[in-house]
């Protein structure tokens, strides 16, 4: 009987053991960002513009334009964020100027505008405002509002 017990808990122990490394190896997959792309800092122009698309019902020529534009985006400010860090030690680890970085913001948001039509532009100005305020919702230690229609 002893015997047989032993032999059940090294089973489940063994198995216990697969199913948690198989758990970690698919909680490390799904944590990995996509290849090529940085997770975090800067945005996803990828996921922006799927966003974007899928709101102002862009055409190709419009993703075309504004994919390039967010990536324009994401360079610069990633420019922006070398730039401020130094090697001086005093302004090592230094944040970007944060008026620096919403004048980035605002001239793509004017140039992605330009070639939207008027309800796009709508739209897109919506999105904006919504954006705007679950960044001050998370900035304010708050959750964000419930996305439209919930």
């Amino acid at each position: 009987m002893n015997r047989l017990m032993s032999r059940y808990a090294g089973r489940t122990l063994l198995l216990a053991g697969v199913l948690a490394v198989s758990s970690c190896a698919l909680w490390a997959q799904n944590d990995a960002p996509p290849a090529g792309q940085m997770r975090g800092r800067g945005g996803n122009p990828e996921r922006e513009l799927q966003q974007l698309t899928q709101r102002l019902s862009l055409t190709p020529d419009q993703q075309t334009q504004v994919k390039g534009l967010l990536a324009e985006r994401r360079q610069k400010m990633e420019e922006l964020r070398k730039s401020s860090s130094g090697t001086d030690a005093t302004t090592q680890g230094a944040p970007p100027n944060r008026a620096q970085m919403e004048a980035i913001r605002n001239d793509t948001d004017t140039k992605i505008t330009a070639l939207l039509n008027d309800d796009q532009k709508t739209k897109f100005a919506a999105w904006q405002q919504e954006r705007k305020a679950r960044m001050q919702q998370r900035q304010g230690g708050g959750e964000a509002p419930p996305p439209p229609g919930a």
